[in-house]
């Protein structure tokens, strides 16, 4: 079969899961678990996967599919490379931590998430699968809709792209609120009045 984005998204993440060198194995001899270097680490900062798509209008052809942190803990989403501008919860990344932009937010996520990985794999399983399918269904549409647009097709597809990172920011906020949910309620200091 043909490899489809998420063949390499998978790919670009991997840490060996379901074998015996995975880092956040559980069960069975952990001798081996973290032995060999993942292809997903704690450093990744940036992916880009560029779809060169000639079944469209060259205007439109190109996209990027983005991902930012570590690739274990992320999800790309699309956006159209023939723009001007690109939207701020993208390109507004500077030094200051803040949940306003993708990089940070997905930092954040992963460090809760890889300390806390049996509570929290499940959220970012589901959030990669959403924002991913989410992906696929706002190309197909903005394809559609671009593919008779007879205006500026750079501002268009700019809309669109703004369209695609508030969805992903809506995602990633909610994923952000699970994991520190989750996390939260393995502190070293929890208590319940039912403690014995």
């Amino acid at each position: 079969r043909k490899i489809t984005l998420e063949d390499i998204k998978y790919v670009l993440s991997s840490h060996y899961q379901g074998t015996k060198y995975d880092p956040y194995g559980q069960y069975g001899d952990l001798s081996e678990a973290g032995r060999f270097r993942p292809i997903g680490i704690n450093r990744n900062n940036f992916v880009a996967i560029t779809q060169l798509r000639p079944y469209v209008r060259d205007e439109f052809m190109a996209l990027e599919w983005i991902a930012c942190g570590s690739n274990a803990f992320n999800t790309m989403a699309p956006f159209y490379a023939n723009v001007d501008a690109t939207p701020p919860y993208l390109s507004d990344t500077t030094t200051r931590v803040t949940t306003e932009n993708f990089y940070w937010a997905n930092r954040i996520v992963a460090a809760m998430a890889d300390a806390h990985y049996h509570e929290c794999h499940v959220h970012v399983e589901r959030y990669e699968s959403e924002v991913m399918a989410l992906g696929h269904a706002h190309v197909a549409k903005t394809d559609r809709e671009a593919q008779g647009h007879t205006g500026d097709i750079t501002r268009f597809l700019e809309e669109a792209n703004g369209a695609m990172a508030e969805m992903l920011k809506e995602h990633t906020d909610r994923l952000l609120a699970n994991v520190l949910y989750d996390a939260s309620m393995g502190m070293k200091n929890a208590f319940s009045r039912s403690d014995a």
